[in-house]
């Protein structure tokens, strides 16, 4: 099957990896507009693998494995071959003040109080059955070198490994919350930086949102007590980019659903069309990419009066 082509054309790097730097600060698009970024195509080098290429674009992992078929957490490329690097993005259909946590996605979306930007991070979120609780929620404080109570459930699991985790950790290099902790109004769940960067874009927290270190690093003097973080489980996400719409589909959460519920889709893009006029859509396609997500936005309609 065809898959549609974003409206803005996908660059072609004849660069070296090394040599490129992905900004993850995108001017904000006015209300009715929801695209951010372009899709690469760039060669790989010698050694690459998914890890390296997710770090070095500052992407999960997930987002290199959705994107690129055939590829799994631990393949290696060839060097010379050319792979899809997903850096464009919809916005969630939600406020765009504050934090958002798309669960399925495993990234976040920060929303600066000076408006006119959004700033967009990979994370890694808890484990099956470790999800973070979906609800609205805020920061109540933050904190530098961090000192960390393990939870009783880590405890155990540990304990389970012939570990024995003292009753406070102090900073240092074995502290799991690294240098960076952001306590949220819900108990014993936090965004921290981590001491294992390969987790980013995995389910391998017990709950807590990981980011790597050098995003937190910018990201945790920019945010404040009373912040509001929306925590929301949204798989697939609709949005327009002048006259085209978008759809963008990630794996599900495998406790929630085993498949994106292709109703729910339907009905989200129903109710984005514009009331006047008339929206052709490619129902086909939204069907294919609610049973494959690739976690990239693809045009599956276009406005034509």
């Amino acid at each position: 099957m065809m898959i549609a082509h974003l409206k803005t054309a996908a660059i072609f790097v004849l660069l070296s990896l090394s040599t490129l730097v992905y900004a993850e600060d995108f001017a904000l698009p006015d209300p009715s507009n929801a695209l951010v970024g372009n899709i690469q195509y760039v060669a790989t080098q010698q050694g690459d693998n998914t890890t390296t290429v997710a770090q070095r674009f500052n992407l999960g992992l997930n987002a290199i494995i959705a994107a690129n078929p055939g590829a799994r957490e631990s393949t290696f490329f060839p060097p010379g071959v050319y792979i899809k690097i997903p850096t464009a993005f919809l916005l969630p259909s939600l406020p765009r003040h504050g934090i958002v946590i798309n669960l399925p996605e495993m990234r976040m979306y920060y929303y600066p109080k000076n408006g006119g930007m959004v700033m967009t991070y990979p994370i890694g979120i808890g484990k099956i059955g470790k999800t973070i609780p979906i609800q609205n929620t805020s920061i109540t404080r933050k904190k530098i070198n961090p000192h960390w109570i393990p939870p009783k459930d880590i405890r155990e699991f540990n304990e389970e490994q012939g570990i024995t985790l003292p009753r406070v950790m102090p900073p240092g290099p074995d502290n799991p919350l690294g240098p960076y902790a952001i306590y949220l109004r819900i108990p014993t769940f936090l965004i921290h930086s981590t001491i294992f960067p390969e987790s980013i874009g995995r389910r391998a927290s017990f709950g807590c949102i990981r980011m790597n270190e050098s995003d937190i690093k910018q990201f945790f003097p920019l945010v404040e007590a009373g912040t509001p973080v929306a925590i929301v489980d949204m798989p697939a996400k609709i949005g327009w980019e002048g006259n085209q719409l978008y759809m963008e589909a990630h794996p599900p959460l495998e406790e929630r659903t085993k498949q994106i519920n292709v109703d729910n889709v339907v009905e989200q893009i129903e109710n984005s069309l514009p009331k006047q006029g008339v929206t052709l859509v490619n129902w086909q396609l939204v069907s294919y990419l609610a049973e494959q997500p690739d976690g990239v936005p693809h045009e599956v309609g276009v406005r034509v009066n």
